[in-house]
């Protein structure tokens, strides 16, 4: 998909170094926020408890929503307490063995006429005994019914009518939190006991299993937290004195509404209830079904244990395998990234269904495998961006010296190309018109123009044809080079292979008569091509500006290739290779010329005649060999005369076919004869 290599340092840092932060917020949001989770918690831990047997409840615990109530004018008035006292006598029919009701009853009910009774005096004082009294009507139905009341902590809010008056008519109470009896329990963890003042109270789910068993509990601590040790049960709690609720699969079933429990409506195949049902009468606000799933635990016994350690167990996972994706989306492929990845959730979320299904320790694998995700997610995000952009910047960059066929195969590559300065070995080639200067003169403005664009078309398309890369283009000739950006092991023998196809075109050009000189009276204007072309190392990477992008080669190789272009007209041929790329192409056809003379430096250079097929023949063969003597005489053994003379050999051995390599021969040794002998003269 996209690779690695495409990152920039800096966006690696950037991906790291954002994926770290969300690590540590949300190491943050657990330590500091536990509660804002726990809907996940919810989700995980029933996932987890796929795992464990789900077979019906032996005493199943109803729990009875009542309607909430309306918060619109326009809605039907809702009056719970008379609703209550409404499920109290239906479900009373049913002979139920013990109610709870999770509500919270310290306020006198405001929906009941009784607190309006200065406006209904005023109509009629003689009608007071006929007020209805919704408070009145619910103690009176929690009187006649085996109920259990929840109450908070906080004795002056339970010593004050309506709650102390529904309390002395219940049968039992049980206690929450302050906050818990105002707005219910809605955290992961049931807190089973409550302690003030080193006191333990029983919670409401407890006190019920009290009243039904006669059971009571005995708590100790434990390396976990605490044992409440019943005769028959042995529960483990927090460190809070609170119980993990096993959340059955079918425990939906046993929840009904009141409006459909109280017209005999509800969806629930379970109903009506068999006698000596067990109910829990509450709101889904206020998550009164903790109170049957607590009750439910207790019954079943599959009894489920949050260690202390559990915590730093998941951020210990989160930092693990969080900082291990971060680590290797930064610096593999997307494809191997995603597979570590997937492999990090795997693992994690094996861990905790391992340890659930043997060991009922309840681990919260699906946060940490959210922030893992999500880790994965910014960082393959900030890949995806980075990649695109450096992929479009690189098209832009490099469309006009590579061929489409190139282009692909830089977009292609896993990383991008090094604009930075570096060196390696590349095959430079340089070509020029000889005597371009007479076109100026020649041609008109319009056909010079054409002129230059037309050989210029073509030798680009041969470049790109045989995997070269332009590098500068002038109104007589290009330079071109192979093995950057893109390798290349070929490089010199591609690089001759253009030399040899353009200096055949341009035969084919002139003889074809392409430039339309014959039109214009230039007969005798044929177009010379020379070629130059160097191997060696030379350094590569960004030269330009930032207006301006660059990327060329430096150094001796492209100095010697322009160099030796120059020096074709003087070498007597049109095609001239250094020294370095003989080597790598000893098969060619080649003889050495005249060498090649700048300000610096002076160097060998070589003829490029043709192909194996010439190289192997017999009478090339035997030019070569006495061409090799008369180099050798010439340069070696500083015999000029021994040199002129095997010049002639040569000339007879090529039947005038290289008869202007050797007139250049010739040229050479006369005039460093000439020299010789004008500095003799002198000294004597």
């Amino acid at each position: 998909m996209f690779g690695s290599g495409w990152l920039s340092q800096t966006n690696r840092a950037l991906a790291a170094v954002v994926s770290c932060l969300l690590i540590a917020i949300a190491i943050l949001l657990r330590v500091l926020y536990p509660q804002v989770l726990d809907e996940l918690g919810h989700f995980s831990q029933s996932a987890l408890q796929l795992v464990w047997p789900n077979d019906p409840p032996q005493q199943p615990v109803y729990t009875i929503h009542l309607t909430p109530i309306a918060l619109q004018q326009m809605q039907e008035p809702v009056y719970q307490r008379l609703q209550l006292a409404q499920i109290l006598q239906k479900i009373g029919s049913y002979n139920p063995k013990l109610i709870l009701i999770d509500a919270d009853l310290r306020k006198t009910d405001p929906t009941s006429p009784t607190l309006r009774s200065k406006t209904y005096d005023a109509l009629q004082p003689n009608l007071r005994a006929t007020y209805p009294n919704h408070d009145l009507l619910l103690q009176t139905a929690i009187s006649h019914y085996p109920v259990i009341l929840n109450r908070p902590l906080s004795r002056p809010a339970t010593e004050q009518p309506p709650l102390s008056n529904y309390i002395r008519f219940s049968q039992a109470v049980g206690y929450q939190s302050d906050t818990q009896y105002t707005s219910g329990a809605k955290t992961l963890m049931y807190p089973l006991q409550l302690s003030q003042k080193n006191e333990l109270y029983r919670s409401p789910a407890l006190e019920a299993w009290t009243q039904l068993n006669g059971e009571s509990f005995e708590t100790t601590p434990t390396k976990h937290g605490y044992i409440a040790q019943g005769a028959n049960r042995q529960v483990p709690l927090s460190a809070d004195y609170e119980m993990m609720v096993f959340n059955a699969r079918n425990a939906g079933d046993y929840v009904i509404s009141a409006k459909d429990a109280l017209h005999n409506q509800p969806t629930s195949t379970i109903w009506p209830p068999a006698p000596d049902s067990i109910y829990v009468i509450g709101t889904q606000a206020r998550a009164s079904t903790r109170h049957a799933q607590a009750l439910q635990t207790l019954f079943t016994g599959n009894f489920l244990t949050l260690p202390h350690w559990s915590r730093y167990a998941e951020i210990a996972a989160i930092i693990l395998f969080g900082v291990a994706v971060i680590t290797i989306t930064t610096i593999q492929g997307f494809w191997l990234s995603l597979t570590s990845t997937g492999l990090a959730v795997l693992t994690i979320n094996a861990a905790a269904f391992h340890q659930f299904a043997l060991k009922s320790i309840v681990l919260e694998p699906f946060y940490a495998s959210l922030v893992v995700l999500l880790v994965f997610a910014i960082s393959s995000s900030i890949r995806y961006v980075s990649f695109k952009s450096h992929r479009t910047e690189t098209t832009e960059r490099f469309a006009a010296i590579l061929s489409p066929k190139q282009m692909q195969k830089v977009l292609a590559r896993s990383d991008a190309p090094p604009l930075h300065g570096h060196q390696r070995e590349i095959t430079s080639l340089s070509t020029s018109l000889r005597n371009f200067h007479r076109y100026y003169e020649s041609l008109a403005p319009e056909a010079l123009a054409a002129f230059s664009n037309t050989f210029q078309t073509a030798h680009v398309d041969e470049v790109y044809l045989h995997d070269g890369t332009v590098n500068t283009l002038n109104s007589s000739g290009l330079n071109a080079y192979w093995n950057a950006p893109l390798d290349d092991p070929f490089h010199a023998s591609h690089a001759c292979r253009t030399a040899i196809e353009m200096q055949k075109q341009m035969k084919r050009f002139n003889l074809k008569d392409r430039f339309n000189f014959a039109q214009k009276n230039m007969k005798g204007h044929t177009v010379t091509l020379d070629i130059g072309i160097s191997t060696s190392l030379a350094t590569l990477g960004e030269t330009g500006t930032r207006r301006h992008f660059k990327y060329a080669p430096l150094g001796k190789c492209v100095d010697l290739a322009e160099s030796l272009s120059r020096h074709c007209k003087e070498a007597g041929h049109s095609l001239l290779i250094c020294e370095t790329t003989r080597g790598h192409l000893p098969e060619l056809a080649t003889l050495e010329t005249i060498p090649v003379s700048t300000s610096r430096y002076q160097m060998r250079s070589f003829a490029l005649l043709g192909d194996p097929s010439l190289a192997f023949s017999e009478e090339f063969l035997k030019l070569k060999n006495t061409h090799g003597s008369m180099v050798f005489a010439l340069f070696e053994e500083n015999d000029k005369k021994k040199a002129l003379m095997l010049v002639d050999e040569c000339k007879v051995l090529a039947n005038g076919e290289y008869s202007n390599i050797y007139h250049a021969f010739e040229k050479y040794i006369l005039r460093d004869l000439a020299l010789h002998e004008t500095v003799k003269d002198a000294a004597q």
